[in-house]
């Protein structure tokens, strides 16, 4: 009766998983949570793939809008769950981890690399990077495009969607652990610079969108953007070598990005590209693992 009212896919376990941790944590951490709302967000996200779950039960045809909503609302709990991720990170590990990260990359480099690089800094520059940096929410996205086209063309049983699509979001979700680990800010408020970057129209429309959207502060250790843009490349080269060529200098240029614009250390960029060769191949055999309880 279970099987024919509810339809479980793996990532639909996963999301729902993750949000209702985050809410166990938060609990465990009520007093020191500034924003205990948060918790209700939190629990809401974990609901909805239950309830998506129920709906694709009862729709075993579904129509064509309903039928995206099924592939593509994870895409709105990651994003739900990462804005709420502040209160949750500060309540559970109050001590940013900045200094430390600071004294690895002066180890590794011998200076404060995002310091080292003002000499490069131009207008133009700036422009080009950021732009670079923003597109890394549409990576996965429109790589999942493909594959889900890839799949119109194959039988069931080769099917490759629902494989990505909850490895990508284990991907973002080990990112997230990350900062609950080694929370952190970043060199753009903890690293004494000569001035600010010089930055044309565009890169200034873009920061400041950012900086709104953006209410978790605390995201650097692992740089999400190199952990999830490595592991797109990974993705892509399971796809074709065309497909891998094409995402590579839009995934060079967002790393180099991360370091430029003083959004990460040397250290976050290492821990992000070293992390999505262990959270890509883990998430894949994660996702043959619930595959066969769902």
């Amino acid at each position: 009766m279970l099987e024919r009212t509810v339809r479980w896919k793996p990532v639909d376990a996963l999301t729902s998983l993750f949000a209702a941790g985050l809410v166990v944590a938060g609990l465990l951490h009520l007093k020191a949570l500034e924003s205990p709302g948060v918790l209700l967000r939190m629990s809401v996200v974990a609901a909805v793939p239950a309830l998506v779950a129920l709906l694709r039960a009862r729709h075993p045809n579904p129509s064509k809008s309903l039928e995206i909503f099924f592939d593509y609302y994870v895409i709105a709990c990651v994003v739900v769950i990462f804005d709420g991720l502040g209160p949750l990170i500060r309540a559970v590990n109050p001590v940013d981890k900045d200094v430390h990260l600071i004294a690895f990359d002066r180890w590794l480099t011998g200076t404060n690399p995002t310091v080292a690089l003002e000499r490069f800094a131009t207008p133009l520059l700036s422009d080009v990077l950021t732009v670079f940096y923003s597109l890394y929410y549409f990576h996965p996205i429109v790589l999942g495009t493909l594959v889900l086209l890839d799949d119109r063309a194959r039988p069931p049983a080769s099917r490759d969607f629902s494989r990505y699509a909850f490895t990508m979001v284990f991907v973002f979700f080990v990112s997230y652990v990350g900062y609950f680990l080694v929370p952190a800010v970043g060199p753009r408020f903890t690293v004494t610079h000569a001035g600010p970057l010089p930055r044309g129209t565009v890169s200034q429309v873009i920061d400041h969108t950012l900086d709104w959207l953006e209410s978790n502060k605390r995201d650097c250790f692992p740089s999400g953007h190199t952990m999830v843009v490595v592991a797109v490349l990974l993705e892509a080269a399971r796809r074709s070598k065309k497909t891998f060529w094409i995402f590579l200098p839009f995934a060079v240029g967002l790393v180099m990005a991360t370091v430029y614009c003083r959004y990460h250390y040397v250290a976050d960029v290492l821990a992000g590209f070293t992390l999505a060769f262990v959270a890509v191949p883990l998430g894949n055999a994660l996702y043959r693992r619930f595959s066969t309880i769902l």
